[in-house]
């Protein structure tokens, strides 16, 4: 009988995904075994090569919709609750952009590959948003011609500031006050009449 795993997959997969955005996938399987405590045996057994190490460690994982968006009918204060989402959206973004900047620099990267493993996940999150925009709108605390289209605006307003700040994180100095004063300019355009 063979030994218990001291350290879960998930745990080795967390481990590479730091080593691998911190060097990119220069890193090699022995840096990634030292830094988890394992032999690079091991970690061949569970993963096979290092390109699929790579893939698993650094392949973008889907939004945990009900964390990024709240309850499917979103308290009444309709500003704070926009603001709130925008804020997480951006940071589920900042997050996950540095991941697809490196699993799509890797010599082995087959964009049809992210597609079939996720090929829904971006309109997830907009149908999601959408759909608590169409019940604040129902309650009267936003006008909006479009939850959709707002959906469509929230979400993009939020990529486009975690993705500015991965690419210029120097800009990024200001943090959240700039993305709340562009959620309020938002607002304006959703605030009842």
């Amino acid at each position: 009988m063979g030994r218990h795993k001291t350290i879960s997959d998930d745990a080795v997969l967390r481990v590479a995904r730091q080593v691998f955005r911190a060097q990119g996938h220069t890193a090699t399987t022995r840096e990634v075994a030292e830094a988890a405590g394992i032999s690079e045996a091991v970690l061949y057994q569970r993963f096979g090569s290092k390109d699929d190490l790579f893939f698993a460690a650094m392949h973008p994982r889907g939004p945990d919709i009900e964390e990024l968006l709240g309850p499917k009918e979103p308290p009444d204060d309709a500003q704070s609750y926009l603001r709130a989402v925008v804020i997480r959206i951006s940071k589920h973004f900042a997050e996950v952009i540095p991941l697809a900047l490196r699993l799509m620099t890797h010599p082995s990267f087959d964009p049809s590959s992210l597609a079939r493993a996720q090929p829904t996940g971006a309109a997830v999150l907009r149908d999601g948003l959408a759909e608590r925009l169409s019940c604040l709108a129902r309650r009267k605390r936003i006008a909006t011609p479009s939850a959709a289209a707002t959906a469509r605006l929230l979400v993009s307003l939020a990529h486009d500031w975690a993705l500015g700040g991965v690419l210029s994180p120097v800009s990024s100095r200001h943090g959240h006050r700039e993305l709340k004063a562009m959620a309020d300019v938002t607002w304006e355009g959703l605030r009842p009449r």
